[in-house]
Order: structure tokens, then sequence, then C-alpha cells
């Protein structure tokens, strides 16, 4: 039996035919025990209001009624009355985040925050029919919170969707002499950050490795690069080059210098 409600149809449908694998289920969890009290009053003839989908033109995506849906099956009961409506999974997305706000089991705020996400994150409910990210207004209205709810969940994920936006936002405008010109609007707003300095130069009298000679001429040295923030590594970089023997030596000298400019 089908029944015509102002461009909607309530009808008969069997349980098989609703989709509920869309991304659509509004809550984080389905309660088991709400489903089994339900079932109990269904096999007790309790009627229910329809659950709510959305009908593509192939499928039907289950908006509202996931308790009563699983309860329908617990029951053994093969049908379900189905408030269907016309539309997509993206509309059957946008309706069911607000679809227990106000009816139904209390939502947690686990449910609440799932709600935020997904008009924040999902693929197919993330922009507005411009293509545009939803004002945090409308996401609390839609899903039935605070807009300053909203905006604490935003910001929660703000790492995740900023890597989401595009490299490049660009705006058409018409420059003073009357011709189209393009602007890139991806930096407008944001905090310019300073780009690091260059490092500084170095001094002309610096200081300069010293060959030093004995009897026999020079002393033979090495060129060797320290790690100037990790001594350990640059320990570890002498045993390597020098040996065990001339870094013991190398380490009293430095204690004994060391010792002398204490004692001065």
């Amino acid at each position: 039996m089908t029944e015509k409600k102002g461009g909607r149809q309530t009808m008969l449908l069997e349980l098989s035919q609703l989709r509920t694998d869309g991304g659509t289920q509004p809550r984080v969890a389905i309660n088991d025990a709400t489903v089994t009290e339900y079932a109990g009053l269904l096999k007790e003839g309790v009627k229910f209001p329809p659950v709510v989908a959305f009908h593509d033109g192939a499928t039907y995506w289950l908006a509202d009624g996931f308790h009563r849906f699983h309860a329908h099956k617990r029951a053994g009961l093969a049908k379900i009355e189905v408030d269907a409506r016309q539309g997509t999974l993206r509309e059957a997305i946008l309706y069911s985040v607000g679809a227990n706000a106000e009816h139904g089991l209390t939502r947690t705020d686990e449910d609440k925050r799932k709600a935020v996400e997904t008009m924040l994150t999902h693929e197919l409910a993330k922009l507005d029919d411009d293509g545009h990210p939803w004002s945090d207004n409308v996401i609390a209205k839609r899903c039935g919170v605070h807009q300053t709810y909203v905006g604490r969940v935003k910001a929660s994920l703000m790492p995740s969707i900023s890597e989401e936006r595009p490299q490049t936002q660009t705006r058409t405008y018409i420059t003073k002499h009357g011709t189209k010109a393009v602007m890139n609007t991806a930096k407008i707003g944001r905090s310019k950050k300073r780009r690091p300095s260059s490092p500084a130069p170095i001094a002309k009298d610096a200081f300069k490795p010293v060959q030093f000679h004995a009897e026999n001429g020079p002393v033979p040295m090495r060129t060797i690069s320290l790690p100037l923030k990790n001594p350990r590594q640059a320990a570890k970089g002498l045993l390597s080059v020098f040996g065990e023997e001339y870094v013991r030596k190398l380490a009293a000298e430095l204690n004994l210098i060391l010792q002398n400019k204490k004692g001065s």
C-alpha cells in the first residue's frame, strides 16, 4: 500500500531493500537494549512511525530509524513501513545528521560529535551546493547542536581539514581598466610567518686551524665535522676518526685545561 504525502510516499518495503552501509547511520553505535525493547513492542502489536529513506532511482538509503530497522529484524518481520523521499545518498547523509536531535533515543556526546564531523569531513557532505565548506552556524542548525560546539570540534580537526584544502584558490575580478584578472585568495586572512633568516656570514677573523710543526716537519692534521648540539655523537665521531688512544689523551688535556680555567 502506498500513500502520497506532499511529494513523499509512505510504503511497505522489504528490509532487504533498504541500504544501511552508505554512511547514513547518525549514531556511533546501535544500542542493543533499545533494539530488544522495540522488538518486544513490535511483537505485542505496537505500531512505530515509519523509518525515513531516500530513493535515488535505484537504491533506498536508510537515513532515520536504524533502531526500528534492527528491531524489525530481531522480531522476525520481513517488511517495514517507510517514509520514502526522492534524493541522493548525499541528501540522505545530510538529513541523517539531525535525525535524532528531537526524537528517538537521546543522543550521546559521541553521537553529536559524529554528526558534526560528518558535515566537516565526509566526502559527500562536507561542501554546500556551491562547493564551499559549511559555516559553523549551518552545521549547528543541521546537527541540532550549539555553534560553539561546532567550533570546538572543528578546532580539534583543523590539521586534517587544512590538509584537504586545495592549495590554490582563485577569484576573478574586474580591474579599474575594465579587464578581467585572477587573484590568488588562498593566503588571505592567514598570518604571515617569518621566513627563516639566512645564516650569518663567517667573520674574517674567525678561527682557522693552525698547522703545528715538530722536529721532523709539519704535524699531520685531519678535518672533521662535529654536531654542535649532540656531544655524544661528536664523541663517537672523534673515536671513529682518531682512535681510542688519541681521544683519551685529548680528553685528559681538555680536563686539565678546564681545571685550570676553574682555578683562575
